[in-house]
């Protein structure tokens, strides 16, 4: 039997990667290898690194709103009120009325809360030392500088594929 004629073109390959997007894939796999192990060191404590990441700021920061905090993480407000419920009934943190507008909750470490973060962020500081000592200093401070400057991207110079397409 007789093949059937294919009318059709073949779909054209990609072009091969560019060094730009080498780059991200390689920082993604960084990412995901680092973030598995630090988030493995926070399991005894039954901390995702979300949480403690929340515990953190409040710890640096002191108490702040749910909006605040959102801001401070890069996170929406609703991602907040779920983190900050399971800290809340863990004892971790607790809500309270701003005084200068009863509109807004305060969230606050509690002393469960501040002996958490003061036994785990030692221990976290000095896991992530170990994972980037294979970068010097000079090479580490290279890397948060150029990793800066992607974070730093305005919303308007950012690039969808689908607004490359229109404009190629």
């Amino acid at each position: 039997m007789a093949e059937p004629i294919r009318t059709e073109t073949p779909c054209p390959l990609p072009d091969l990667p560019g060094p730009g997007f080498l780059a991200w894939l390689q920082l993604v796999r960084a990412y995901n290898y680092m973030e598995a192990i630090v988030s493995g060191d926070l399991r005894p404590d039954k901390l995702t690194l979300a949480r403690f990441h929340v515990l953190a700021a409040l710890a640096k920061f002191g108490p702040m709103s749910q909006q605040a905090l959102a801001d401070q993480l890069m996170v929406t407000k609703g991602n907040v009120v779920g983190l900050v419920d399971k800290l809340s009934a863990r004892g971790l943190l607790e809500r309270k009325p701003s005084d200068d507008d009863r509109r807004v909750n305060l969230l606050k470490l509690t002393r469960a809360g501040q002996r958490a973060v003061d036994r785990i962020l030692p221990r976290q500081m000095q896991l992530i030392e170990q994972l980037m000592r294979p970068l010097n200093d000079r090479q580490a401070q290279s890397l948060e500088t150029m990793l800066t400057r992607l974070r730093a991207l305005k919303p308007e110079a950012k690039v969808t594929p689908s607004a490359q397409r229109r404009a190629g």
